[in-house]
């Protein structure tokens, strides 16, 4: 069995190592060692990578596999490289470092953040995703509001403030059996328990096989940066160390940017934001309004035009009200199905359609075999959204027969 050396210390960065096993395959070259500083991808973290040096010869390890699941056993570890080193070779390991870091940072912090939702709230993680280029991202089963996300957040820095150890221990199988701890899966063999904090009083115990951080302060910062409810209860998305420091400089620069082009303090952006979209929707209401107004004279002016075949387009956002009226004026001066359409070819068209002595139910089942329209309504008057172009709706609307 290979000895995993970075269960021992999570901060060692090059050992060395001798070459037990190496094989071609169809999925490629593969190797043991018979020690080892590169976690492999196992308990949702990311395999190591780096490089194996015998000489001048570099061999790259691209990928950490178990041989077996956790749950069947005890797993030995074999990884992918890109070139062949023969059995018996002794090699230097180097790990790439810096990734492996983030990672561990992130997984702690992850850790905090779960135990802290448990003992806070009495919610369990029930899923957890770790990626280098998305947050992490996990799940407890119950519901977390606003407020108690923020508290949740300055719990959790606190935590870090509090430059807790993170300790590894490996509890027999009875002694386990009077431990408290989180824990998602049946481990067939040895548990390796992940505790943060006094033993005694413990923030969080958590079954993990993965390297972490030897002290909370180390984290550095932890950032929830979004929440939402889900049918299985709350998704947390959060960014740890230097990952959410960056995330914090990016959005600082982007509100700064922001302040610059208004010519004030970032502390002002909300209140000016907030303001033009109160004016934004003033002017849209008012434009909406002098647009229904022009749609109403079109339809007067062209009441008594043979070639006005009662169906009418805008490009504005018009609201239902402004639609209802302008339907009312279509039907009142034509006879047969009239409509009017709002939007774009890009974006479809709401419509409202009809016919003043017609079933529209009728129309609308037309619109949907024809056009591919989708709503409904009562037989005065239906309502819905279409996809199709204004030139097939015209062409559509220029073969009805009453």
């Amino acid at each position: 069995m290979t000895e995993k050396l970075y269960e021992k210390n999570s901060y060692l960065r090059e050992c060395k190592a001798v070459v037990t096993m190496c094989i071609t395959e169809d999925e490629g070259i593969s190797v043991k060692l018979d020690k080892t500083i590169f976690f492999p991808e196992e308990g949702g973290q990311y395999s190591d990578t780096g490089l194996l040096i015998a000489g001048d010869k570099k061999v790259k390890i691209l990928k950490g596999e178990l041989t077996c699941s956790a749950t069947e056993g005890d797993p030995d570890i074999r990884y992918l490289v890109d070139t062949v080193i023969e059995a018996g070779t002794e090699v230097k390991c180097i790990l790439d470092w810096d990734i492996r870091f983030s990672r561990m940072q992130n997984h702690s912090g992850e850790h905090i953040v779960s135990g802290l939702i448990h003992n806070m709230y009495g919610y369990n993680n029930i899923g957890f995703h770790l990626s280098d280029d998305e947050p992490v991202t996990l799940v407890c089963d119950g519901k977390l509001t606003e407020v108690q996300v923020r508290s949740l957040e300055i719990k959790a820095n606190e935590a870090i403030y509090a430059d807790l150890p993170i300790i590894d221990s490996y509890p027999s199988k009875e002694e386990l059996k009077e431990l408290s701890y989180r824990s998602k899966i049946e481990v067939a063999g040895q548990v390796r328990l992940i505790t943060i904090g006094d033993p005694d009083a413990p923030l969080d115990v958590c079954a993990c096989c993965a390297p972490h951080v030897e002290r909370s302060g180390a984290i550095g910062l932890i950032k929830i940066i979004s929440f939402s409810g889900i049918k299985e209860g709350t998704q947390l998305q959060i960014l740890c160390g230097k990952r959410a420091l960056e995330f914090t400089l990016r959005n600082i620069d982007s509100l700064d940017a922001l302040a610059r082009s208004f010519s004030t303090h970032r502390d002002n952006v909300p209140g000016l934001v907030e303001g033009l979209r109160s004016e934004n929707q003033e002017l849209k209401r008012r434009l909406a309004g002098l647009s229904e107004r022009s749609i109403l004279d079109e339809i007067q002016n062209r009441a008594s035009d043979e070639e006005f075949n009662g169906c009418v387009f805008t490009d504005m956002d018009l609201s239902p009200i402004s639609m209802k009226n302008i339907y009312n004026e279509l039907i009142s001066v034509k006879n047969g199905y009239v409509g009017i359409f709002a939007g774009t070819d890009e974006e479809g068209y709401r419509y409202y359609a009809g016919g003043k002595g017609l079933d529209a139910r009728k129309l609308a089942s037309e619109m949907r075999e024809k056009l591919g329209a989708k709503g409904g309504g009562a037989p005065e008057m239906i309502q819905g959204k279409v996809s199709a172009s204004k030139s097939s709706i015209e062409d559509f609307w220029g073969s009805l027969i009453f």
